[in-house]
């Protein structure tokens, strides 16, 4: 297996692990459309973050094919805040039949490392409630419990 950073020319390998993961994702939310037309929303946004110079995509390839991801970005927060820069990690995601088998920890250890070189001070992430192994993945990595958001529908 492979981990490395994702580049424009893996798009159209990244595309069926994108839907894969916002699949899974309409289990746990549901604030989001179904997949059906907002298909290429996605894959415009998955561009962007292939391109854009703050993000960065982490792939784990198993026989050059794409068995999970993850997203990195770093930013400039409020002046208010004590880190000249932030990090954020979203999308990680394994296909299910490669789960149980470290790869989330090792698509995370990369972009941490990636983010610590962008002289990120201060990294979040959001997970929903009952998403249990991204929780226990995530705090084994040393994440700890930061703030708590809530929700309500109207």
């Amino acid at each position: 297996m492979i981990i490395r950073k994702a580049a424009i020319k893996d798009f159209e390998k990244l595309k069926e692990i994108k839907i894969l993961s916002k699949k899974e994702e309409l289990k746990y939310s549901d604030t989001l459309k179904s997949l059906g037309k907002n298909k290429e929303i996605y894959f415009s946004y998955l561009k962007k973050d292939l391109m854009h110079k703050n993000r960065s995509i982490f792939i784990a390839l198993e026989n050059k094919k794409v068995i999970g991801m993850v997203l990195a970005q770093c930013f400039e927060p409020l002046p208010i805040s004590k880190f000249q820069k932030k990090g954020y990690i979203s999308n990680l995601y394994v296909l299910k039949g490669y789960r149980k088998r470290g790869i989330g920890k090792k698509l995370v250890i990369p972009v941490l490392k990636w983010l610590k070189e962008k002289n990120v001070g201060h990294i979040t992430l959001e997970i929903h409630v009952n998403n249990k192994p991204a929780i226990k993945l995530y705090r084994r990595l040393g994440f700890e419990d930061y703030t708590i958001k809530l929700a309500k529908k109207i």
